[in-house]
């Protein structure tokens, strides 16, 4: 799985469609929980348009620049387990951790740490809970924490935990509304007063949610629209600022470490949306907008600790890779190894990516990021993974 610059792909419908009866045949869960694992197959193919959420966001604000990858966690939506590995801060190889797959009910479809590197949060699409977990420093082993799991709104799809490690955001797939938590220093959930707080727009689908570097406000995308919200640094409630439109089904956030601007794409639309984030109030303002390198639609976004380069997944099963001049994304090569991939994770000191890729594969494929943002694949790639794997995150030491 050597990348190659404008590599030959094959037709993104027909890799769609492909993909699709994959991942049927991959289940045999009962049609009463199978709710999440048809809906994620139908996003992979794009029919819904929604992309993944980038959650590797608070790495610019908390992560010292010395710091490297330790473990990585990957929630794999099919088989209903977590995947843990030990990632070589060297040569970003991954290693399958003693102990893993755990299970983790349903349909995990999105996973998260806290900047603290003490819990792991598993969002379960099919069974609408949250579950939380103890991190191992040592081992990297996960121990669910009591009383987890906790339900949450319908069909949970993108978390975000703010910088300080005290608050929990979850958007839903059948809500336009945000649920918030406060999280102790044991790792147990409390509803913050008010939750859950309403976006105002009329279409559900809360695609991606992200936390800006300062702590202060919450960014919210769903298929039409993305949402300002600050945050009180007291009490975690959310109070609604302002509402831009945002890419045609809308699905994918990034914020640029400087905490300047707010990249936005969707599966519908053939640009990123460029959004200049008003440091006093947080307030969203559109600042023109990017062709994509494939003209079909991105399903998620993320941006290198250093802010010079973004990532997308295009096409259903591309990785292009940009440079960022002037706010701007400029095209420097095309990879595979992202078939059915909703959401990449950068390494902590921006030297790897890493794209789960579901359908046929099971598997997740690794990068190196050269110092011009060109990939190249990491020896060993791709690591095997559980079945549908659909979110990483991956931990700093």
């Amino acid at each position: 799985m050597v990348p190659v610059l404008g590599t030959v792909r094959t037709s993104s419908k027909k890799g769609v469609r492909v993909l699709a009866r994959q991942l049927n045949l991959a289940t045999s869960r009962p049609a009463s929980h199978k709710t999440g694992l048809l809906l994620g197959m139908i996003l992979a193919a794009g029919l819904l348009g929604v992309g993944g959420c980038n959650n590797s966001f608070v790495a610019p604000s908390m992560t010292q620049p010395q710091a490297t990858a330790k473990f990585a966690y990957v929630a794999n939506q099919v088989s209903g387990t977590l995947s843990g590995y030990a990632v070589d801060p060297s040569t970003g190889s991954l290693t399958p951790l003693s102990g893993f797959p755990i299970a983790s009910g349903v349909n995990p479809n999105f996973v998260v740490h806290d900047p603290q590197q003490r819990f792991v949060i598993v969002a379960d699409i099919a069974a609408s809970l949250l579950r939380v977990y103890g991190i191992d420093s040592t081992t990297g082993m996960l121990t669910e924490v009591e009383p987890s799991p906790y339900v949450v709104e319908q069909e949970p799809r993108s978390l975000a935990i703010d910088p300080t490690g005290r608050f929990v955001y979850v958007t839903s797939q059948a809500l336009n509304s945000v649920t918030a938590f406060a999280i102790d220093a044991e790792g147990v959930l409390t509803p913050v007063t008010g939750s859950p707080f309403p976006t105002g727009g009329s279409a559900a689908f809360g695609r991606c949610v992200v936390v800006h570097q300062t702590g202060k406000f919450l960014y919210v995308e769903d298929l039409d629209n993305v949402y300002a919200f600050g945050i009180d640094s007291s009490s975690g409630a959310l109070s609604l600022i302002n509402t831009v439109a945002g890419p045609t089904q809308g699905g994918g956030l990034a914020l640029a470490p400087s905490g300047s601007f707010l990249y936005a794409v969707g599966s519908g639309s053939n640009s990123a949306a460029i959004f200049s984030i008003d440091p006093i109030t947080g307030v969203l303002t559109p600042s023109g907008t990017s062709p994509l390198a494939l003209q079909d639609g991105a399903y998620t976004i993320s941006i290198d600790p250093s802010g010079q380069f973004a990532y997308t997944v295009e096409a259903g099963q591309t990785l292009v890779a940009y440079s960022l001049q002037n706010g701007g994304l400029t095209p420097l090569g095309e990879y595979s190894g992202a078939l059915g991939s909703l959401q990449l994770a950068i390494d902590p000191s921006g030297s790897f990516v890493y794209a789960p890729q579901t359908g046929s594969e099971n598997n997740i494929s690794g990068f190196r990021i050269g110092s011009s943002g060109i990939l190249s694949a990491l020896p060993g790639s791709p690591t095997p993974s559980g079945q549908g794997p659909l979110s990483i995150t991956i931990t700093s030491q």
